[in-house]
């Protein structure tokens, strides 16, 4: 049973390598065809992000802080953070981003809350707004207008606390997404398995017999004799097929069969 295995996975082996042309084509034309509808069809996408630091104290003094009061602006980040995404601050934004916005686009409140996403800075009393959007101008807008309006409506929520904007969104000169290498090694990664598979499974699927140790494989019928491969291409016509049998005369180039008297 060992023995089996071994040639089985030989033969797979030597499947792959006869084919490992088919391989690199296909692969080749996955990527490339991965690449065009990335550069063609997916729309790119810009990031603009502001940072928001939060405050437990209504006080502007920044330096003088305690442990109790950091940890309480660190509690309330969260908060904050959903406060930025409530219906209230995002009509605001899209009514600051309508009337000084310099795109002269007028986005819903729906359509910002489905760009934005806000999370903290590893776990300090900063929180980032970020806005993803295909107009990269756009994106800079809203998360500017949300740096404008969310520090006041948030004090409003929450008595007692103040917000400060530390970084303003700018412009992105490059998109963030989609990323054309990536997708494009992920396509060639795919059309290589695809073809390795159909090469595997061809080679698993073939039943025929194709030499004497595969017929020993399947029955112990002993072998009485071989038909040889008349349609070889070969110059030299005392040579025979892979499978046939017989020698050429000594100056001459008649063929006589293998099997003796």
């Amino acid at each position: 049973m060992e023995n089996l295995k071994e040639i089985n996975l030989t033969e797979l082996l030597s499947a792959l390598l006869r084919r490992i042309w088919l391989i690199v084509l296909c692969a080749v034309i996955a990527g490339a065809l991965v690449y065009a509808y990335t550069a063609n069809f997916v729309t790119e996408l810009y990031k603009s992000r502001v940072s928001v630091y939060v405050n437990s104290s209504n006080q502007n003094n920044t330096v003088n802080i305690t442990a109790t009061e950091l940890a309480t602006s660190q509690r309330l980040v969260l908060t904050y953070i959903e406060m930025v995404k409530s219906e209230s601050v995002l009509e605001l934004v899209a009514q600051e981003v309508a009337e000084n916005g310099t795109t002269g686009k007028k986005p819903t409140a729906e359509e910002i809350e489905k760009m934005i996403t806000a999370a903290p800075m590893e776990e300090t009393e900063i929180f980032e707004v970020v806005v993803s959007s295909s107009d990269p101008q756009l994106a800079c807008d809203i998360a500017n207008a949300i740096g404008r309006v969310a520090p006041g409506k948030i004090e409003e929520f929450a008595v007692g606390s103040s917000t400060k904007i530390i970084d303003w969104a700018k412009p992105a000169k490059a998109p963030y997404s989609p990323n054309k290498s990536r997708n494009t090694i992920v396509g060639m990664v795919a059309g290589a398995a695809i073809a390795v598979c159909i090469i595997v499974l061809q080679t698993l699927l073939d039943v025929r017999v194709k030499s004497e140790e595969d017929l020993a494989a399947i029955s112990d019928a002993p072998v009485l004799g071989l038909i040889p491969d008349l349609a070889m291409d070969s110059k030299d016509p005392g040579e025979y097929g892979e499978y046939g049998y017989g020698y050429k005369r000594e100056g001459s180039h008649s063929r006589s069969g293998g099997a003796g008297a």
